[in-house]
């Protein structure tokens, strides 16, 4: 009991840590392709998902954003693992799709998963807000996934938007600046 009380306390810390580095914007920037990064994430997070029998299905193609490679990968796996955990008990699905869209790089990951309420989605990007009770019990959090995410998105110029799915489950969508947009715009100024 007391190992997993150290490695919760442990989680919490490094996830807050994370957060400071972030909102301070101590980071450097240099093209990052969303699709690749999605890849590694769903790779990180296969082992979970093929343990709890959700499937995961990637589509899009190169989608170049200006910014911190490991931050970005922290973020996309924050998002995968979310899907996983806040999935169906059987038979889940999680759908990840990267795209440029109106001068924006974009990444989509969107579940299956219980239906949920407008009201608690705006919550949800809040630090320690849980939302619904998790499904995978061996992965309990700290609260933190989705406010890291919107941190991260911020720290880059980006944004974040979730919506719950008709069907159940929840969209999330983030919009960063393309690579080289920063450089073009510092030269303007």
């Amino acid at each position: 009991r007391l190992s997993l009380v150290n490695a919760r306390a442990i989680e919490l810390t490094d996830a807050l840590l994370l957060l400071s580095r972030v909102d301070r914007r101590a980071f450097a920037r240099e093209p990052v392709d969303l699709s690749l990064v999605a890849e590694e994430a769903v790779e990180l997070m296969l082992p979970l998902a093929e343990k709890h029998g959700v499937r995961i299905e990637t589509t899009g193609g190169l989608a170049l954003a200006d910014g911190s490679p490991s931050l970005l990968l922290q973020l996309a796996s924050n998002l995968v693992h979310n899907a996983v955990v806040h999935n169906l008990p059987e038979n889940g699905t999680v759908w990840i799709d990267t795209a440029v869209d109106g001068g924006s790089a974009v990444l989509t990951v969107e579940n299956t998963g219980e239906r949920l309420r407008p009201e608690l989605v705006a919550t949800l990007t809040e630090p320690f807000q849980r939302g619904t009770q998790r499904i995978r019990s061996d992965h309990a959090g700290v609260g933190l996934g989705l406010a890291i995410v919107a941190s991260i998105a911020q720290a880059h110029d980006g944004s974040l938007s979730l919506e719950p799915r008709p069907d159940g489950g929840l969209r999330v969508v983030v919009r960063l600046p393309p690579a080289g947009l920063r450089h073009v715009m510092g030269k303007l100024k």
